[in-house]
C-alpha cells in the first residue's frame, strides 16, 4: 500500500468511522458510546489518507489534567499495521502537548501487547509499576504495565 497519510484532529463527524475502526481492529472494542464520549471529553487525533480525509486508518485519544496527559487508546487499522503509524501518532501526541507545557505523559498497556511495549520504550517511556490481574482475557486475567515519560518541560 503506497498511501500517504496525514494526522488531523478528530471531529464529531468521525464517530462512525472510529466506531468501525474500533469494531474491526480493536481486540477489545470500546463500542459507540465510549468512542463518542472520547470525542467529547478527550484530545483526539486521527491518521487518514491524504487523498481521502474520511478514510481513517488510526486513532489516538488521550486525557489531559493540568500538566499531565494520559494515553487512553491508540488504534491502528489491522490492514496497515507495522508501518510506523502508531509511532507517528504517539509522537504527535507527545510533541503537541509538550509545546503546551505538559510535563508528564502516562499510559498503561496489557503485558501481552509486546509490540506496543517495544514502541513505548523506544520513545523513552519507563515502566513504573504494574496492576496485577487488571485486564480480563479469554483465559483469565493479565496485568497492566504502567509507563511514564517526563518531558523536557517537566525536568526544569
Amino acid at each position: 500500500m503506497n498511501s500517504t497519510y496525514v494526522i488531523r484532529p478528530a471531529v464529531e463527524s468521525d464517530v462512525l468511522g472510529l466506531e468501525s475502526l474500533d469494531k474491526h481492529s480493536n481486540p477489545h472494542p470500546w463500542g459507540r458510546t465510549l468512542v463518542a464520549d472520547a470525542l467529547e471529553v478527550r484530545l483526539n487525533w486521527v491518521m487518514c489518507e491524504a487523498q481521502n480525509p474520511n478514510t481513517i486508518v488510526a486513532w489516538l485519544t488521550a486525557s489531559r489534567c493540568v500538566d499531565q496527559s494520559e494515553l487512553e487508546l491508540v488504534l491502528v487499522d489491522s490492514n496497515v499495521r507495522r508501518q510506523g503509524i502508531a509511532k507517528q501518532l504517539v509522537q504527535h501526541w507527545l510533541d503537541s502537548l509538550n509545546k503546551q507545557g505538559v510535563a508528564e505523559f502516562l499510559l498503561e498497556v496489557r503485558e501481552s501487547n509486546l509490540a506496543a511495549i517495544y514502541l513505548y520504550e523506544a520513545l523513552g517511556f519507563e515502566l513504573v509499576g504494574r496492576r496485577k490481574q487488571y485486564y480480563q482475557t479469554e483465559t483469565g486475567r493479565e496485568s497492566a504495565c504502567l509507563y511514564t515519560l517526563v518531558s523536557p518541560v517537566g525536568r526544569g
